[in-house]
């Protein structure tokens, strides 16, 4: 059976059911993320085929290799011109002509196979961010999503073509990648990737703060001492949060009251204290002046939820009824093991017990 070129399918089954959707304003729904899934995948599969990729790379060295020897040849000729030696001098302009000639063939071809490229990468992320925004049923494919936008950001056009579609996508399905897509913030300034990437951070940090703060927060405060690209970034975008008031209290309070919280508990993390007298023993908080905040109520006048507190990721930005803290217990441990975190309890509104294990730079629930 023949196989049908890539190019053709494209042409004929993909970009037509794409472009049907798109005139009819049909753009939701399990049918139409469907179609641009398959989409998707499609290209996908091109821009990874082993073959493909082989292909390109021989034509790349037999394109270097042709180049090279096109420019043997200018000495040769050169010298027989010099020399006045008419025949030695018609054959290699001939044999330069004809290893021009090759030469410009075999670029064409590459020329060709990059542009396959380039088109096959730019639909498979414009047509992931449609399924994307289309339906919840391919969600699990965001991490492929990430992981192509985040290796091509230098090539010409991938950040116009994703700043374009990623407003639509809902910011609460990039939650699970938010240390990966912190990891990549830089200072730059007049960057397409970098202004795209604080967008889609800032709708986060807005819709989900509970959720996204923490990182932001671990990101800027990485570089308090000596700032970095990346803390100067985080706390850029931290610093625009919204002000306006979505429920009970605006994204832009909520950070500073969480600011607050955290640096409380990196003071709790950084406290010295002898692990063997210690080990498995209470130590009142009133040994230390730096943690009056866990005695009084300064944190839990916050209204905030332990910080390592595991609740659902709320499609509709909803997190009025989350737990939060009560009230801390008066003392502290400190745990076994290599890191002997510290041991922190509370009492939630929810009237539960919550404990905590506080090392620094992590919270673990």
């Amino acid at each position: 059976m023949r196989l049908i070129p890539s190019d053709l399918i494209v042409q004929e089954i993909f970009e037509p059911a794409s472009k049907e959707l798109l005139q009819r304003s049909v753009t939701d729904g399990e049918t139409s993320g469907r179609v641009f899934f398959e989409y998707a995948a499609f290209c996908t599969t091109q821009l990874e085929d082993q073959y493909i990729l082989a292909d390109i790379k021989r034509m790349e060295s037999l394109h270097r290799s042709k180049q090279e020897e096109v420019l043997r040849y200018s000495d040769p000729i050169r010298a027989a011109k010099m020399q006045n030696d008419q025949v030695t001098y018609k054959r290699l302009v001939k044999e330069h002509d004809r290893a021009l000639k090759l030469q410009r063939m075999d670029k064409e071809e590459l020329q060709r196979l990059h542009t396959s490229q380039r088109f096959f990468l730019k639909k498979a992320l414009e047509q992931f961010l449609r399924c994307f925004t289309a339906s919840t049923d391919f969600d699990q494919h965001i991490p492929k999503f990430c992981a192509i936008w985040l290796k091509q950001t230098r090539q010409p056009g991938v950040n116009s073509v994703v700043s374009g579609l990623l407003e639509t996508v809902p910011s609460y399905k990039f939650i699970p990648l938010l240390h990966q897509l912190c990891s990549r913030l830089s200072d730059e300034a007049n960057d397409d990737f970098q202004s795209c990437l604080s967008q889609l951070l800032s709708r986060m940090l807005n819709d989900h703060p509970y959720h996204a703060f923490h990182q932001i927060y671990s990101t800027f405060t990485a570089g308090e001492n000596t700032p970095t690209s990346r803390s100067k970034a985080a706390r850029r975008i931290a610093e625009r949060m919204s002000s306006d008031k979505a429920n009970i209290i605006s994204p832009r309070e909520l950070s500073v009251r969480l600011s607050d919280f955290f640096s409380s508990y990196a003071e709790l993390a950084r406290i010295p204290v002898n692990k063997i007298t210690h080990q498995g023993n209470d130590i009142p908080l009133t040994h230390y002046p730096g943690l009056r905040k866990f005695r009084s109520k300064s944190l839990t006048d916050l209204r905030l939820p332990p910080p390592s507190l595991d609740f659902p990721i709320s499609p509709t930005s909803e997190y009025a009824s989350i737990p939060f803290v009560q009230k801390y217990h008066h003392s502290f441990k400190i745990a076994g093991g290599v890191n002997q975190p510290k041991i922190l309890d509370s009492v939630l509104s929810t009237g539960k017990s919550f404990r905590e294990l506080v090392r620094f730079a992590f919270l673990l629930g």
